[in-house]
């Protein structure tokens, strides 16, 4: 009996699948990849393209053109400031940082789902337990068919909340396994949860130096749009288009031609130039609107993560005070209210987690560190 223990317990280990495991699909994660199939921009090379001409006719004589036309970019586009290759490795980085953040927060939905289930059932089964002492009670005449009604909606309630519960867990048990398909039995092991006071301590003793993620894509894309509007403006304004040069045989005699394309601006109007340029500006000034109202994204996120933790526990301070002496039908009453306590108190934990996790992302914690799982207390260290 003892051997077969044994063997269930390794059996059952094996089929179950850890954070750790979860986490490191994060860098086969196909955002993440793309960053390497993106071909770098900025050439600092002047011409926009090269392009060969060959021509034959065959009119008494024959009649070879040989040729090649280069076609110029404009002065901004050759000269301007080239912070593509910054860009691409923030993004990169950032790609990783939001595949670690969306299988944190699926690990994290896993564990307290797990809970919350738990508190639904107990809350179920006293539920059944309350529902048949009030009809006992009113067939008595001591209870009122107004409590039993009340009574019955709670129940319904519950059973509610357990449909929508079970459902999320047939949701995240698939979402797992289309990152480790491997795995037989859906079960998390091995996670010792990051619990709310540990947050708090974790955030209190940390200070953030410098802008958001965020902050700083956004400053990132109100450049490049910057850039590309010079470009587009430039290319109205660009004189030289192109040049191209020639040689032509006929008979024994041999030709050279070079032909120069210029643009005389300010003679046509290109209304499609000149709308891109009116989104760009308009994109550009709004992204640069929503920054300078963001403020500090950063302390914002500390501050509302720690009123939520002073509320969660003066929750929690609430459902320990106790009652008193109650008579059977009260202390049933009493138990389901406070498994319905420990279900909201799993609800702001989740809140609270989940905002951490975006502290972690928007502070590059998650970047500076991406191997350490900081939803497990043991290693959760910032």
């Amino acid at each position: 009996m003892k051997i077969f223990c044994i063997l269930m317990f390794f059996c059952s280990g094996a089929f179950a699948y850890t954070s750790e495991q979860v986490l490191k699909t994060a860098w086969s994660d196909r955002t993440y990849l793309s960053y390497d199939e993106i071909q770098p921009t900025g050439s600092r090379n002047p011409l926009r393209n090269v392009e060969g001409v060959l021509s034959q006719e065959q009119n008494g004589s024959a009649e070879v053109e040989v040729g090649l036309k280069f076609q110029f970019k404009s002065w901004p586009e050759w000269t301007g400031k080239k912070g593509q290759g910054n860009e691409q490795k923030l993004l990169k980085e950032t790609s990783l940082g939001w595949a670690l953040r969306s299988r944190y927060n699926t690990l994290l939905l896993v564990e307290l789902n797990s809970q919350k289930l738990k508190c639904v059932e107990e809350a179920l089964h006293l539920s059944e337990l309350y529902i048949q002492a009030q009809s006992l009670s009113l067939r008595a005449g001591r209870g009122t068919s107004k409590s039993f009604l009340s009574a019955k909606s709670d129940l319904y309630k519950l059973q509610r909340t357990q449909n929508a519960l079970r459902q999320e867990k047939e949701i995240l048990e698939k979402r797992v396994k289309t990152w480790v398909p491997e795995i037989k039995d859906r079960s998390l092991v091995g996670l010792e949860l990051v619990q709310v006071d540990d947050i708090s301590q974790l955030l209190q003793g940390h200070y953030p130096n410098g802008d958001s993620l965020s902050r700083k894509i956004a400053n990132e894309e109100i450049e490049q749009m910057g850039q590309e509007l010079e470009i587009v403006k430039g290319r109205e304004k660009q004189w030289f288009k192109a040049v191209e040069v020639s040689q032509t045989r006929k008979d024994d005699e041999t030709r050279y031609k070079v032909e120069l394309t210029v643009q005389i601006p300010g003679l046509g109007s290109d209304d499609l130039a000149k709308q891109k340029q009116n989104e760009l500006i308009l994109k550009r000034a709004l992204k640069q609107r929503d920054l300078e109202e963001s403020g500090d994204q950063l302390q914002s996120l500390k501050v509302q993560i720690l009123n939520l933790v002073d509320i969660y526990r003066k929750t929690k301070k609430m459902e320990k005070i106790s009652v008193g002496t109650l008579d059977s039908l009260a202390n049933i009453e009493r138990k389901i209210t406070q498994q319905q306590e420990q279900l909201d108190l799993l609800n702001q934990q989740q809140e609270i987690t989940s905002l951490y996790l975006d502290y972690l992302l928007e502070s590059e914690i998650l970047l500076k560190a991406p191997n350490k799982n900081y939803l497990d207390k043991r290693q959760g260290e910032i």
